[in-house]
């Protein structure tokens, strides 16, 4: 079967979108794609993209009514090995639906398929599922507005039962989505966050950069107990480095629970921790702020002089950070896919760790310091064609496009 849907639907009536929490809204709305695979991995069958035809047309299901089939002893259950990537569909000005650099999650969700023993689907596979999800949805994909997306969750596992700890013998590949606001949309200053000593997201030789399930769920409990405590969220070391000779500020940053995070340094520099560790996820909204600063680094030196109080050069640069490096900060922020661009008004330690605290002179207030804002401005700008460089130029697709234009790589 193929696919016949070419024009978007207008927003459904009744569903307050502005509302919306980061959450699972209106499932009763969803319809999400579901194909399954053997060890002899995805084929043309599933997906044959000369004909643009295959099982994806065939596999659309309603959310409500259609649960999986679930055993105990399932693979993914049993043993973790569940992949998933994030991204989102809006409207611009136009109402025209727009879907954020959909490639990059096909990479990193290659990546991950191939440490956790899962068949990597093609490109085409993959971002085709994306569109025709988006498609099956487009009367929830939110009005134009601030925060407001559909949010698009594709997802691969184990699906076959068996005992041992082997790959499992069979796949699923799955499309859902929900309209959800901004993750930190409770929010009405900048994030108070828990720098946490004692407990790790991620070690060296790990897979801290695959977005796996397990990694969520190691982030959980210190996610609740830092909320108990008052803050929003954690920032995460590499504890080796602090255990090593237990000096706090020399410990070297990880990232928060869902998010990358940034520092603006007096110097002008603009920092995030750095991906050779392998240790955390390769965002695709920390890989934009790269992009945009490099690309718009002059337009950004009034923003900087007036978070610093220095006329330096803007400059942005992917390194080890360490703690000590927070006191030199004016500004933090944190980005992700949910989140945007979202300040950091405050970081510190807990309840019996070793005493350490950072309030950075900006960010106490929505949307955050000068550079911060400027970053946030720009994001947006170019998430919605409004601003376009050669460094974003392909970032933008629409879903209701061509399937080649779509998939392109």
């Amino acid at each position: 079967m193929t696919s016949t849907i070419s024009d978007a639907k207008d927003p459904k009536d009744g569903i307050d979108f502005e509302s919306l929490p980061w959450n699972l809204n209106h499932p009763e709305e969803h319809c999400y794609v579901h194909l399954t695979t053997t060890s002899d991995g995805w084929t043309k069958e599933h997906y044959d993209p000369e004909t643009d035809s295959g099982q994806l047309f065939d596999s659309v299901h309603k959310y409500n009514a259609t649960p999986l089939p679930v055993f105990p002893s399932m693979t993914s259950l049993n043993y973790g090995t569940t992949i998933w990537e994030g991204l989102k569909c809006y409207r611009n000005e136009d109402g025209k639906p727009i879907v954020f650099r959909p490639d990059r999650n096909f990479e990193r969700f290659a990546n991950g398929a191939a440490q956790m023993c899962l068949p990597v689907p093609s490109r085409e596979l993959f971002l085709r599922g994306i569109q025709h999800v988006l498609q099956q949805n487009s009367h929830i994909i939110p009005p134009h507005g601030e925060g407001m997306k559909l949010y698009v969750r594709p997802m691969l596992l184990g699906s076959g039962q068996q005992l041992g700890l082997y790959p499992s013998p069979q796949f699923s590949l799955l499309f859902f989505v929900s309209p959800t606001g901004n993750y930190f949309k409770t929010a009405t200053g900048g994030l108070q966050l828990h720098l946490e000593t004692r407990r790790s997201r991620a070690a060296r030789g790990g897979v801290g950069n695959v977005k796996c399930s397990g990694n969520y769920a190691v982030a959980l409990k210190p996610l609740m107990d830092a909320k108990k405590q008052g803050f929003h969220d954690n920032l995460f070391l590499e504890l080796e480095t602090y255990h090593k000779d237990g000096n706090l500020e020399s410990a070297i940053l990880q990232e928060m629970s869902a998010a990358n995070v940034f520092l603006v340094l007096r110097t002008g520099e603009i920092v995030t921790p750095s991906l050779e560790r392998g240790t955390i996820l390769p965002g695709v909204t920390r890989d934009s702020v790269i992009t945009i600063v490099n690309e718009f680094a002059e337009e950004l030196k009034v923003a900087m002089k007036e978070s610093t109080g220095q006329d330096s050069n803007v400059t942005v640069s992917s390194r080890d950070i360490t703690v000590a490096e927070l006191k030199n900060a004016t500004e933090a922020f944190c980005t992700g896919t949910a989140a945007e661009v979202a300040p950091i008004a405050r970081l510190a330690t807990g309840e019996g760790e070793d005493p350490f605290e950072v309030v950075f002179e900006h960010g106490h207030s929505l949307p955050g310091g000068p550079v911060t804002s400027a970053i946030l401005k720009m994001l947006r700008e170019v998430m919605v064609g409004d601003r376009s460089s050669n460094g974003t130029k392909d970032w933008l697709r629409d879903p209701f496009g061509s399937p080649d234009e779509f998939c392109k790589a």
